[in-house]
């Protein structure tokens, strides 16, 4: 039963959190205790006896990994949000959001993730917002049909050309439902914090990615891997330079904001399409960073971005800078180096595309270090317990690595 309580405990609580919101106190402990059992239940799912399901699931360790470290990011975010934050709608969203992930990276099929990641896209869309449902709908139900496509691919014939054509529409179907370049949503900077297209790449599409690509991957064979990787390294290199020029020359704060996070996502694309263990420890500590670093200091530079707070360089700013730079020791720079090691060992001339893009990268770091300001109560807090998340995965990577079973 412990990928069934996993499931359902958060899904419980977001409709707990959701019923009580005009009872705020409440609805916290209610939607924060089934959310912290939910957690627990994740952790356990590693001893071999809470492994069985009555109805067959399970969930691949690295993907497993990823979600009790999206458990801890909301966790963070609700206990240190900015005092204007909606706290109650933040839990609820972040659980429901769990649920759909934990379905994900339980489902048994390509149908059924198809069928959890609608359902989770439509969830996601319906929340107040800016934005129509329709178009905020476009680039998941895109994904949904590519990942489709590419199933039915899978079985209409043993030919190489059915596999490369899959494994074509199963990659692009990994970039639309992470909401990446080619499949850029539309951005409205005064949007909700839970409904915008930040918080889909930023909290849901980490662990979304890792679910996916432990379903998809084992089933590409080998006329298709090259094709496989070739698409996620470029793909990669994409939103890497898409991200970190576009967060240099962004006009709007909150564009610079998103645009680092394409930043990001370029580095874990590329080190997925490597497969090569180095590449592939390389993702998983990039996606661990934007849950853990980068979407929780967003979320507490949201009052600086909103007007609400004026923009400062202080000290603190300075070492977020650095931090959010990849300098030496924190999260970025064995990220960094994992991913150089992985790209020598794959074609060298690619280690110096993402070394380049990487140097690029320092242009926006200390831009986006400003919109934090000068942070007070629970949010400076939460920047100190951030930059301690960042130390620990710069300083200690192999905890994390060991976690995802890498």
């Amino acid at each position: 039963m412990g990928p069934e309580l996993a499931l359902g405990l958060p899904a419980i609580g977001a409709v707990l959190a959701a019923a009580l919101r005009r009872r705020p106190a409440l609805a916290l402990l209610c939607g924060g205790l089934l959310g912290i059992a939910g957690a627990l239940m994740l952790a356990l799912l590693a001893a071999p006896p809470l492994q069985a399901s009555p109805l067959g699931l399970s969930m691949a360790p690295a993907a497993r990994a990823l979600l009790l470290l999206t458990a801890l990011a909301l966790g963070l975010v609700v206990a240190l949000a900015p005092p204007q934050a909606d706290r109650v709608a933040l839990l609820a969203a972040g659980l429901a959001g769990m649920t759909g992930l934990a379905a994900v990276a339980a489902a048994p099929d390509a149908l059924a993730v198809a069928v959890v990641i609608a359902l989770l896209a439509a969830g996601h869309a319906a929340l107040p917002g800016g934005r129509p449902f329709p178009t905020r709908m476009r680039a998941p139900g895109l994904a949904v049909a590519l990942l489709l496509a590419g199933g039915l691919l899978q079985h209409a014939g043993e030919t190489p050309l059915f596999a490369r054509l899959s494994a074509l529409a199963l990659v692009l179907s990994l970039v639309a439902a992470a909401g990446l370049v080619p499949f850029l949503p539309e951005l409205d900077p005064e949007e909700p914090a839970p409904a915008s297209p930040v918080a889909w790449t930023g909290f849901f599409g980490p662990a979304l990615a890792i679910a996916l690509v432990a379903r998809i991957q084992p089933t590409i064979g080998a006329e298709g891997i090259p094709v496989y990787g070739a698409l996620l390294v470029g793909l990669g290199v994409l939103n890497l330079a898409w991200g970190t020029v576009g967060a240099w020359l962004a006009e709007g704060e909150v564009a610079a904001w998103r645009y680092s996070f394409l930043a990001d996502w370029g580095l874990a694309l590329a080190g997925l399409g490597m497969v090569v263990p180095d590449g592939y420890g390389a993702a998983y500590l990039v996606l661990a960073s934007v849950l853990l670093v980068r979407f929780p200091l967003y979320l507490w530079a949201r009052p600086v971005l909103l007007n609400r707070t004026p923009a400062a360089m202080g000290p603190a700013n300075i070492l977020l800078g650095a931090a959010l730079a990849g300098a030496a020791p924190f999260a970025g720079f064995s990220i960094r180096l994992l991913l150089l090691r992985a790209a020598t060992e794959v074609y060298w001339p690619l280690a110096l595309v993402l070394g380049l893009g990487m140097l690029i990268w320092l242009g926006h770091s200390f831009r986006l270090a400003r919109t934090l300001g000068s942070p007070r109560g629970r949010s400076a807090v939460g920047v100190v317990v951030a930059l301690g998340f960042s130390l620990v995965l710069g300083v200690a990577p192999a905890v994390l690595l060991a976690m995802g079973g890498l």
